[in-house]
């Protein structure tokens, strides 16, 4: 903006001028100011460390109320914090001052292949990078993978785990939004996106098919700021069995289920022109995932041209629904669309990725309404003949993933009753 449009109302506060004037809905301000001061950031990490150790250590005077008690420690990390436990087993504080490792086991859900950017000179950690969002914050930095690479697009080669006999067992959980708008494909692929990548025996990768990142259990499908309906999948169920999974691997050297992910090789993992959605009248799709752009400074980041990282995202089938990962009853047995993905509405910048939403498109009741709308979905009278074989769809789904241990059976009889009610005309 020009300098003429704004003016400091106080040293901390700006205000656009002339005197009255409104922030654009839609619109992004940034203020680029030389900054002094810097907090110390990144004690956190210590504070981590040292809270663990401590109550996992031998008794202190009486002090220690777990002395002794804790024979294994794990550490679940949603969204943000997962971001953060990835940069604190990267930057090392999974070993203590005593030598000891921190996390037996780490899962992080929804976090991409980001960081924090906390332990950092001016770090804000509070901040999250999406495709219309503070798109230039430092948030996503090689080495993205559990598994050892090298990145020709910075020069460096890596792995996120240090190898240094103190990395936690790991496992990463992510929905069709962290692929669309957190670069997910990258833990899995080369930086380039060319080949796929075996994770390390002590490291696991999970795609919750057709899943977003807000998901849980209660929500209702509105639009809000998007274009099309909100999703309501609630990706919680394969979060408790995954969770289920890394303890017993830790405590029992049970090995948890083999990744599941889309890949190259199968064709489940593509760039978006390719991701094979459906034609639906009035729904737009997304014509590129956020990208991870490179940049010399974080102080005033500007993109740089030359080599770039290729981030890709799931192939999907003649439904809209993501192919690869663990397919919950909501995407194996369908009542609608579900995606990771949604677009900004008016006023916002058109074609752009609605922040970490994703998008719930319902199947037409009848074939009739069905071709009413040109919609190319069989419809659930065209899926299902009655209530019961819906809910012998949904069951089957439940037992596939309760006998590949993906789904905890508490959790899938929970997800039978609901189908029975769900099915009641």
């Amino acid at each position: 903006m020009p300098a003429e449009a704004w003016h400091y109302v106080t040293p901390r506060q700006l205000e656009l001028l002339p005197k009255g004037t409104k922030p654009l809905p839609g619109s992004i301000y940034q203020f680029t100011y030389t900054a002094t001061e810097p907090k110390v950031l990144g004690i956190g990490f210590a504070a981590t460390r040292d809270v663990v150790a401590y109550l996992r250590g031998d008794a202190d005077g009486g002090a220690n109320p777990a002395a002794g008690a804790i024979r294994h420690a794990v550490a679940l990390g949603v969204s943000q914090s997962g971001r953060y436990l990835r940069d604190f087993i990267h930057q090392g504080f999974n070993r203590d001052e005593a030598g000891c490792r921190v996390f037996d086991g780490v899962l992080s859900h929804i976090a991409g292949v980001g960081g924090i950017f906390l332990n950092a000179r001016f770090g804000q950690p509070s901040r999250t990078n999406t495709q219309h969002e503070d798109h230039f914050y430092p948030e996503n930095a090689f080495p993205f993978s559990a598994a050892q690479q090298h990145d020709p697009v910075m020069g460096r080669t890596g792995a996120l785990p240090r190898g240094d006999g103190f990395d936690p067992l790991l496992i990463e959980v992510n929905t069709g939004t962290e692929y669309w708008q957190k670069g997910a494909s990258l833990l899995t692929t080369d930086p380039l996106g060319r080949t796929d990548v075996p994770l390390p025996g002590t490291a696991r990768a999970f795609l919750v098919s057709s899943g977003f990142h807000y998901g849980r259990a209660g929500l209702a499908s509105t639009k809000g700021a998007c274009t099309n309906p909100r999703s309501t999948l609630n990706p919680a169920p394969a979060v408790r069995v995954l969770l289920v999974a890394l303890e017993d691997w830790v405590t029992s050297g049970k090995t948890p289920p083999d990744s599941r992910v889309p890949r190259l090789s199968d064709g489940t993992l593509v760039e978006a022109a390719g991701i094979g959605f459906p034609f639906l009248v009035g729904v737009p799709v997304p014509t590129a995932p956020n990208a991870l752009a490179r940049f010399d400074t974080y102080v005033d980041p500007r993109p740089e041209s030359g080599p770039q990282y290729r981030p890709l995202v799931p192939r999907v089938d003649a439904d809209g629904n993501d192919v690869a990962g663990i397919r919950l009853p909501a995407v194996a047995a369908p009542r609608a669309t579900f995606t990771g993905w949604n677009l900004y509405a008016d006023p916002f910048p058109a074609g752009v990725l609605c922040d970490r939403e994703g998008s719930q498109l319902p199947f037409a009741r009848t074939r009739a309404e069905r071709v009413a709308t040109g919609d190319p979905r069989p419809s659930i009278e065209e899926r299902y003949a009655d209530p019961d074989a819906y809910v012998a769809a949904v069951t089957k789904s439940v037992d596939a993933l309760v006998s590949d241990r993906l789904l905890l059976r508490e959790d899938g009889d929970r997800l039978i009753a609901a189908a029975r009610q769900e099915a009641v005309p």
